[in-house]
């Protein structure tokens, strides 16, 4: 048709595309599927479905292709994979007749979900590794300023009571060890094979399924075939733990950018966070903060993109768990770039404590101490109390007078205009009720901002880090031990060839 001519192989040019996209994608998880190759063959030859000299023969060109790496594969027109390319090359060095037994009784279903999963556990470990850099971070910054009075804002812009930054800190310590608490759970269900049950249905050779996870470092191994090959909640569910840290994240930039600007001014980003104006020479653009609401921003649309795209997916396989996998890829490699920058923006942060002071004070923030104090001290319900402060917070504000010059002869009216009442307090009182860093001091109450609670929060901190990177070091740990004796196996097998 002459008029599909200006647009001939266009078609073409966006599936070589894809499978390019493909390939290179799975040459970040090389490794991973050489340990496959490794351990199916092994197991192969104890199970005697191939002979221990064509599984030394397989195994000492797997070997082989490993110290030259991905790069030197031909890659070949039509195979859309790496590991298509890798099974031609070894039939190349091999022959059909040896090389062609690599492939006995697996799929590139069961194959490829493992692969993806000892990738994907990889990357959580990784991932807890940074996380783990931001919470010593968090604690070490919360030691230095468990003194320092700042606001605590809600509803947006809206002063609400004095805390400290170390209460700050810890608070956001805490929120992100909930996050390093569910990833390390979603491991649990990440780190099991799929080997065995082939493209859905397994397969009538008879493979050894636990010894092929067991060779691999997995915990177990899924037990339905059609399960096996279908299930994608192994990215669901870290993806889904990982936009909870990218929103916890999110939040503690708000606060960050709220402080950063000039009318505020409780704090400001170090230099090498911040970019410059071409016009306006006063500029200091808090540009690492944007680009991690960014990233957050970004991962919401990414997980909702993977749940829609299997919302209705059919118990098989196909092309679109690849385009899931990819995603949760990328999500993964933007919270650990992710949570490295933000440790690097906590660490810098440049705090003016003294106008965090001010900041507190100006804002009327410690008002509640007030009414408090009229409690305590003078007998008044709290709904009484709350009428008389809220009544001298409004006269203060009309009349332009600074909370510092608030005595007890404005208290005193703002309670006869609001209640119609006798109210005398003493200006020490007054004083004490509203001063900062007495408020602050003042909530004894387990998790409160006083010093002597961030403290405990803080001490408590050093613990749970440490059961963090226990845990994953050691999950790390046994991995890599795994790796190591997987292949030394296949070298001492090869060494038969």
């Amino acid at each position: 048709m002459d008029y599909c001519k200006p647009y001939a192989g266009r078609d073409t040019v966006i599936l070589d595309r894809h499978a390019a996209d493909t390939i290179a994608e799975d040459i970040r998880a090389f490794d991973s599927q050489l340990e496959n190759h490794f351990a199916h063959v092994i197991m192969l030859a104890e199970q005697k479905i191939i002979t221990r000299q064509d599984a030394a023969a397989i195994l000492k060109a797997l070997l082989k292709l490993k110290e030259m790496g991905p790069d030197k594969i031909p890659f070949r027109p039509g195979l859309t994979d790496l590991y298509s390319n890798v099974e031609e090359w070894l039939i190349d060095e091999l022959g059909i007749q040896v090389g062609g037994r690599v492939h006995t009784g697996r799929s590139r279903n069961d194959m490829n979900s493992t692969i993806e999963r000892m990738h994907a556990r990889r990357t959580i470990l990784d991932l807890c590794e940074a996380i783990t850099l931001l919470l010593k971070t968090l604690l070490v910054m919360a030691q230095e300023h468990k003194e320092t009075v700042i606001p605590a804002y809600t509803h947006h812009s809206q002063q609400a009571q004095p805390i400290t930054l170390g209460h700050f800190y810890t608070s956001c310590f805490q929120m992100f060890s909930r996050d390093m608490e569910r990833l390390l759970e979603s491991y649990a269900r990440v780190n099991l094979s799929t080997m065995g049950g082939a493209a859905v249905a397994t397969t009538s050779f008879p493979v050894n399924r636990e010894r092929v996870a067991e060779l691999l470092g997995f915990d177990g191994f899924l037990e339905n075939s059609m399960d096996a090959t279908a299930a994608l909640d192994f990215a669901y569910e870290p993806a889904c733990a990982m936009a909870i840290f990218a929103n916890n994240m999110g939040r503690m930039t708000e606060s960050l950018l709220l402080w950063n600007i000039n009318e505020v001014g409780i704090s400001r980003l170090a230099a090498p966070y911040c970019s410059y104006s071409t016009i306006m020479p006063q500029k200091r653009n808090p540009v690492a903060l944007e680009t991690l609401r960014y990233s957050g921003e970004w991962t919401y649309g990414a997980l909702m993109s993977m749940l829609a795209a299997m919302k209705a997916y059919p118990q098989g396989n196909g092309r679109e768990p690849g385009f899931v996998v990819s995603l949760y890829y990328e999500i993964v490699q933007r919270m650990i770039d992710s949570a490295y920058l933000l440790e690097g923006i906590v660490r810098t942060l440049e705090v003016d404590k003294v106008r965090a002071l001010q900041v507190t004070a100006d804002g009327f923030s410690t008002v509640t101490d007030l009414a408090d104090a009229m409690v305590q001290h003078h007998d008044l319900s709290f709904s009484a109390a709350k009428k008389i402060t809220g009544r001298v917070v409004t006269m203060a504000q009309q009349e332009k007078v600074s909370i510092h010059a608030i005595d007890s002869a404005f208290v005193a009216r703002a309670a006869q205009e609001a209640l119609g009442m006798e109210l005398h307090m003493t200006e020490q009182e007054i004083h004490h009720a509203l001063d900062p860093v007495e408020n602050v001091t003042r909530r004894q109450v387990i998790g409160g901002p006083s010093p002597a609670r961030v403290q405990e929060m803080i001490d408590k901190g050093h613990g749970a880090v440490e059961r963090f990177e226990a845990d994953w070091r050691s999950k790390r740990a046994y991995l890599d031990e795994k790796r190591e004796a997987l292949y030394a196996m296949a070298g001492k097998l090869a060494e038969e060839a």
